[in-house]
């Protein structure tokens, strides 16, 4: 994104302190946070738990150390259409009728795999998913409590209501390669790079247009261990911080558009499964992933001068799922999947913002897989039940709404997942 250089006027850096802090947080998605766990389709089959499914080629994107059980060359193609319904219901002091806050009300999510194993004891995977996204948007008024009081003079002067939220999106591709090494028979570790491409950030208020780019690097490890009819296997995926450039668009209140910048940092994310081989034809896997949204507390924006305008406060708590998933052989040629899942919040009450309008949930799942003849069709059904929220706190605008009665309301969220890939060796 091209950033545009202006001089600053006194009112910016005011301005910028307080809209900067109503619109920091990142867009709403279906698992904890802005999390999209559902990487391939059999994971979205299984509520994703196939940390330490040797046998599912879809689980290498949850543990890439699982290519080292799998064999020559490999390529899957898979998308998730996700489609996804929040609204609002307002509570003292906003008033009116109940609210949607969808920008797109459905989004397909792709994923790529392409895999090699070689005869040294190496195996290859280059995985292209998008593990976290998705918006919400807000019409004008649809919080009332975002009234004209002036907060500052100006010139111009601003008043509360232009900072009101509108659009809030997250777009990113996350190019991940990955090294494995089969150690035995029976077991063995991999290593790869995460590279984030955040190809789309936007937090608009009604009157102002923030968007920008960037990507960061990370790392990842797994490891799976076979042991007579029980697979442990285990990831972990480091934090990644990203380097956003892009715009700040104040025309809408008579002012300018200036370059701006920040730091954005995905958190971690640890996954530990076990798989039992209860029978010949019947697999169970329990699983368990932590993600470390307590990184996601403060971010700071700064002008082009590296000078810091303002910090946004979210102190999100880290947050646990538990997955539970069963695959089935029916035939030589065709598997049964289903599974359960309960994701916690990381959010606090203390810093809720409409902008991610997060709660508890449980996923519900189910699947199957055929073989078509060398090419195997793999799809999938996931619906999320989550928590309805209600948010009635007393606090006050003190430059930012998070977790105050600016945000009063209950809020409701639906989302259900079609998931489809095909995938063959050679």
């Amino acid at each position: 994104m091209r950033n545009m250089h202006l001089p600053y006027k006194k009112w910016n850096n005011q301005f910028l302190a307080t809209v900067i802090a109503c619109t920091i947080p990142v867009a709403a998605a279906h698992a904890s946070g802005f999390r999209i766990p559902e990487v391939s389709a059999a994971g979205t089959a299984s509520a994703n738990a196939l940390v330490a499914n040797t046998e599912e080629l879809g689980a290498v994107a949850y543990n890439p150390a699982i290519i080292s059980f799998q064999s020559g060359k490999a390529v899957m193609l898979g998308l998730n259409h996700i489609s996804y319904e929040v609204s609002v219901t307002p509570g003292a002091p906003n008033t009116g009728p109940t609210r949607d806050g969808n920008g797109e009300d459905s989004f397909l999510v792709p994923n790529l795999l392409l895999s090699t194993v070689g005869e040294n004891n190496w195996a290859f995977a280059l995985l292209i998913n998008s593990p976290f996204g998705l918006e919400t948007s807000w019409a004008d008024e649809t919080f009332t409590s975002f009234d004209g009081t002036v907060i500052s003079a100006g010139p111009p002067p601003i008043t509360l209501d232009n900072l009101e939220p509108a659009l809030s999106r997250i777009k990113m591709l996350n190019f991940n390669p990955n090294l494995s090494y089969k150690l035995d028979n029976n077991s063995s570790v991999s290593f790869g790079l995460d590279f984030y491409d955040v190809i789309d950030l936007t937090f608009n208020s009604q009157a102002i247009k923030i968007n920008g780019t960037g990507n960061g690097v990370g790392w990842n490890i797994g490891i799976v261990k076979k042991m007579d009819k029980l697979t442990l296997g285990a990831s972990y995926r480091s934090k990644v911080e990203t380097d956003i450039t892009g715009s700040f668009d104040s025309t809408g209140i008579g002012s300018s558009v200036i370059g701006a910048q920040a730091k954005l940092e995905f958190p971690d994310i640890f996954q530990l499964g076990l798989h039992y081989q209860a029978t010949q034809s019947l697999g169970i896997e329990f699983d368990v992933d932590r993600t470390g949204w307590s990184s996601f507390d403060q971010i700071k924006i700064q002008d082009s001068l590296g000078t810091t305008l303002t910090s946004s406060t979210n102190n999100w708590n880290s947050s646990w799922a538990y997955r539970l998933g069963f695959t089935y052989k029916v035939s030589s040629g065709t598997k049964i999947m289903f599974g359960y899942a309960y994701d916690e919040s990381p959010q606090p009450d203390e810093y809720f913002s409409a902008r991610v309008p997060d709660a508890d949930r449980q996923l519900f799942s189910i699947g199957a897989s055929h073989n078509l003849g060398g090419w195997i069709l793999e799809y999938s059904y996931m619906y999320v039940d989550v928590d309805s929220r209600t948010i009635n706190s007393s606090a006050g605008f003190a430059g930012e709404p998070n977790g105050t009665a600016l945000y009063n309301g209950t809020y409701e969220t639906d989302v259900s997942l079609i998931g489809v890939s095909l995938a063959t060796n050679f």
